[in-house]
């Protein structure tokens, strides 16, 4: 082919790329798209994600914030959002929330201008409760509000640290972004690898001495700190003071913070599952004993042991939000706060207990009528009659009562025979208890058995807990002695890592975290008389 001719060709070759691309931007169409409550009309916030043909994440028009969850990207809208596409079988889906049914169309079955009806299957505020995540770090408070609206969040807590430069955001109260039913409060995180770390809440003011992550781990390799001054502070603020993610990291303060009341909840469910072994296991590599002797529990099972010992120690969840790899309120704390939804409110319910954590299914528990966080007094023997419901947009297999840390009331169905009925599983479980000693009384939704692939972020299986309600016979406290005496192996073991003369920020912090330890030894010894 001469030079000339190959010109020609090229040119031609030029001109029906630009036609075909001129014709696939005519086919081009928009799509707008309100959001609205099926029932009251009002237009509502939440998450969009928008797949092509090919199963590929699209994103909507415009500038929006996006996370990744169900193995796709979502994008933020205020309920009013449009999407550009040229085909006919582009797919859209809406989520808000564990208490809305997620809705999916197409836009070859939309007009160019439509609107998508969410309907909320369950309104557990107007059934008392506020529901809320005690723990992100990112975004800052004024993209948050728009992401908590979407995900039908009534509280969120931003941690920040001393040394953060998000600390700027804190105010000491409910933060300006806030709006009537969706409270926004700044607090603080303080953190060590090996002693463990806290989420502050309700502070009036930052709790000064804690400027960076203590501690060793990877690439982590500073100085340690005592948790105790700002447990100590907290609470001379008024506020009240959590074991973050504790299920992955129990920390060597733990059971010691405990025992010397210096603790009002645990963070259950936040990175690591409950149901599998932390991935930190500093208390126990560093414990002087073999894991024969002191063996590792699953987070679930070393809060149970707290319980056995007679504390009542509730448990929260929070997402560790650090990037748009999981939504906010994808671990939340339902709050029973009798219709108060003051923040006040919610701390109060977050340390009495009465409510439940979930990553999805709402549960209805109680035990003679007596609900979560609730104590009730007997003599002699009581004939207890526990019942829970558990209900999910997303599938769930196994549902539990437990007393004790043991399994009461049971019940497994496989998801393919217990399928969802106008979109909710549902599952319940009661049963009849003969109590002769003083006992706890929680239910729980576990993993599903046959699924082998987990679908929500970091490999959580669906999962819910609720607090207890305690039954208590004649005045004295529930008592197992196999608990007691492995939290005393955890003390123990604390005291062996604090006396290999680990570097601490202030020498005198050791000495102190020793003697408090020896304390809490004999409050542990007291519980076995």
């Amino acid at each position: 082919m001469s030079l000339k001719n190959l010109h020609i060709k090229q040119l031609q070759l030029t001109v029906v790329s630009c036609f075909l691309l001129l014709t696939s931007c005519n086919r081009e169409k928009h799509y707008q798209y309100s959001i609205v409550d099926d029932i009251s009309g009002e237009q509502q916030s939440a998450r969009v994600a928008v797949t092509d043909r090919f199963g590929q994440s699209v994103h909507i028009d415009g500038i929006h914030t996006d996370v990744e969850y169900l193995g796709k990207i979502w994008c933020y809208t205020d309920g009013l959002f449009s999407v550009t596409s040229d085909t006919k079988d582009t797919g859209i889906e809406v989520r808000r929330g564990p208490e809305t049914l997620p809705v999916k169309i197409s836009t070859g079955k939309s007009q160019a201008s439509s609107k998508i009806k969410l309907h909320r299957w369950i309104d557990m505020q107007q059934k008392g409760y506020m529901n809320g995540d005690i723990h992100i770090h990112t975004p800052f408070a004024e993209t948050a509000h728009l992401q908590m609206k979407a995900e039908d969040l009534d509280v969120l807590n931003i941690l920040v640290g001393e040394d953060a430069v998000k600390n700027r955001q804190f105010t000491g109260n409910i933060d300006p972004a806030s709006s009537p039913g969706h409270t926004i409060y700044v607090a603080q995180e303080v953190r060590d690898w090996q002693m463990g770390h806290l989420t502050l809440l309700g502070l009036s003011s930052m709790v000064p001495g804690y400027p960076i992550v203590g501690g060793t781990l990877e690439s982590y390799s500073h100085t340690h700190w005592l948790m105790s001054h700002a447990m100590d502070e907290t609470h001379r603020q008024g506020g009240i003071v959590i074991w973050s993610h504790y299920s992955n990291l129990p920390g060597a303060e733990s059971p010691v913070a405990i025992a010397l009341g210096k603790l009002d909840g645990l963070e259950l469910m936040t990175y690591d599952d409950p149901t599998q072994l932390p991935s930190h296991w500093g208390p126990w590599k560093n414990s002087g004993m073999p894991i024969a002797e002191f063996p590792v529990l699953r987070g679930m099972d070393l809060w149970y042991q707290y319980l056995n010992a007679g504390f009542r120690i509730p448990i929260l969840a929070g997402t560790d939000k650090m990037a748009d790899d999981i939504p906010m309120g994808s671990n939340r704390f339902y709050a029973y706060t009798t219709g108060d939804t003051t923040y006040k409110a919610w701390l109060g319910a977050i340390k009495s207990g009465a409510g439940f954590i979930t990553n999805g299914p709402i549960l209805t528990f109680d035990a003679d009528g007596h609900m979560p966080g609730e104590s009730v007094d007997f003599k002699g023997t009581k004939k207890v009659h526990a019942r829970v419901t558990a209900q999910s947009i997303l599938p769930f297999a196994t549902l539990e009562i437990i007393v004790n840390g043991r399994v009461a009331g049971h019940k497994t169905i496989f998801t393919a025979d217990n399928p969802p009925v106008n979109g909710i599983y549902s599952m319940s479980v009661e049963a009849d208890l003969d109590l002769n000693k003083s006992s706890w009384i929680a239910a729980r939704v576990a993993e599903d058995p046959d699924n082998k692939q987990r679908i929500l972020p970091r490999g959580l299986s669906v999962f819910a807990h609720t607090n207890p309600v305690y039954f208590i016979k004649d005045g004295k406290k529930v008592k197992e002695e196999a608990s007691i005496l492995y939290l005393m192996k955890y003390v123990n073991g604390t005291i062996n890592w604090l006396k290999s003369n680990p570097t601490f920020e202030n020498p005198d912090d050791r000495t102190e975290a020793i003697k408090e330890a020896k304390d809490a030894l004999l409050i542990y010894e007291s519980l076995k008389k």
